[in-house]
């Protein structure tokens, strides 16, 4: 995976929490999240446990509109903010109020057998003050699966959408005054095959991702285009039910990474290559626990020189634990390595660890904590970087349309030796009314 970025929203990423409702939910950043996202995402969940977000709410569920054999979901969310540190720094600390607007429509299939779903959005915040914090942002996409039949199964994907970069970001260029936003275009094909106790998947998939100049605090202009880069990657997995709530497997992946342009005059950027290779078990154990556990070996190559070789440890796992019908406690970590963002050195290693829990106080009221934590250790630099997330939340249904949610999240970023960035702290809070069909 390349160009690390921290609390960013990823499909298979940690569940983190939510202040809208309805059937397109909205999820706050999260700790160890990456601008790729896995093509083949490890599925563990059989049905036998259901989490307190997946859990239907018929009585509160969108209903959308008819349109043939299609429904259209729209929705309207808008959001008041404050941020007691809107440039993330750790002198001159400026406080500021914020709105944003963010309107979305899904468009899914009602199909007895294969399934098209349709999506689009966009985001316009705004900043009482510091105007320079401003965003636009959009989406457009779609995903399909096609049920070939005999246990044979084809899916794909495709998205762009113009997105901001977390400030918490490794590679965030500090100096920025105005946001630092990106585009990016992504396009997954998977396939499935599952014969008796044996399941094979496959998935391929590419991302392109060209990142806008920022502006800094003395008007000057950051160029980002040395971290525009393209992104191809295969993923074959074999899995084999030992028993209805058990399976073991074993996965493989390549990745390869190219830059645009050089990182600086005479300076080569990061091209790579990264093998990786997992083994473990996915479960999902009746009224107590569910969840996948990985571990593995990982190695990138660069194409220049300069820049060593990194392999070591990777893991991925994550745990849900259900104490209760009325309460979800989720664990999630996994060990990558991504590409820095200075000259002295190639990569990191990036460790990351969450855990949160949701619970439901009524059926129209529900709560969540998390607490988040990720270290990066550069190679061949005494750089370090530690992210600390906490937060916490409400969401409340008032009716079937309409809904009101809050939140309130710290960040501490804490950066040690050349390179690593800045340290700060930030606290926001936001309150969001969503409305929706």
């Amino acid at each position: 995976m390349t160009q690390s970025v921290s609390f960013c929203t990823l499909g298979i990423g940690f569940v983190a929490p939510f202040v809208v409702f309805g059937s397109t939910p909205v999820f706050a950043q999260n700790v160890g999240d990456s601008f790729v996202v896995p093509n083949l995402p490890i599925q563990y969940d059989r049905g036998r446990n259901t989490g307190v977000l997946d859990r239907s709410r018929p009585e509160f569920d969108a209903l959308g509109v008819k349109l043939g054999g299609f429904t259209l979901f729209p929705r309207v969310e808008t959001t008041l903010g404050y941020s007691d540190n809107v440039y993330q720094t750790d002198t001159a600390r400026t406080g500021d109020a914020s709105f944003e607007l963010s309107p979305s429509a899904r468009l899914a299939s009602d199909w007895s057998r294969n399934a098209l779903t349709l999506e689009s959005g966009a985001g316009i915040k705004r900043f009482l003050s510091e105007t320079r914090r401003n965003q636009e942002t959009w989406y457009v996409g779609g995903s399909g699966r096609y049920d070939v039949g005999g246990q044979i199964t084809v899916s794909g994907s495709a998205r762009t959408q113009r997105a901001v970069e977390p400030p918490t970001s490794a590679a965030y260029p500090t100096a920025a005054a105005a946001a630092s936003q990106y585009q990016t275009t992504q396009f997954q094909l998977n396939a499935g095959y599952a014969p008796g106790r044996l399941r094979l998947q496959g998935g391929v998939g590419f991302v392109a991702l060209g990142f806008d100049d920022v502006l800094t605090f003395g008007n000057g202009v950051i160029s980002q285009r040395n971290r525009n880069s393209h992104t191809s990657s295969g993923t074959g997995r074999a899995e084999y039910a030992l028993s209805p709530d058990t399976s073991l497997f074993v996965q493989g992946s390549y990745e390869r990474v190219d830059y645009a342009r050089p990182l600086a005059s005479g300076i080569p950027n990061r091209s790579s290559d990264t093998y990786r290779a997992l083994g473990g078990a996915t479960f999902d154990l009746s009224t107590l626990l569910r969840g996948s556990v990985g571990i593995g070996y990982i190695r990138r190559s660069y194409d220049a020189a300069i820049y060593r070789s990194i392999g070591g440890l990777t893991a991925e796992a994550r745990l849900e634990y259900f104490p209760s019908p009325l309460t979800t406690v989720t664990l999630t970590g996994r060990r990558l390595i991504e590409d820095a963002s200075f000259t002295n050195s190639g990569g990191f290693v990036n460790n990351t660890a969450a855990l949160r829990v949701d619970h439901e106080l009524l059926r129209y009221v529900l709560l969540n904590a998390q607490v988040g934590y990720e270290r990066d250790t550069y190679r061949g630099s005494n750089a370090k970087l530690d992210i600390v997330r906490a937060s916490g939340g409400v969401r409340y249904v008032v009716t079937r349309i309409f809904g009101i949610g809050a939140s309130v999240t710290h960040d501490l970023r804490s950066a040690k030796g050349t390179g690593a960035g800045t340290s700060y702290h930030e606290t926001r809070f936001l309150l969001s009314l969503v409305a929706q069909k």
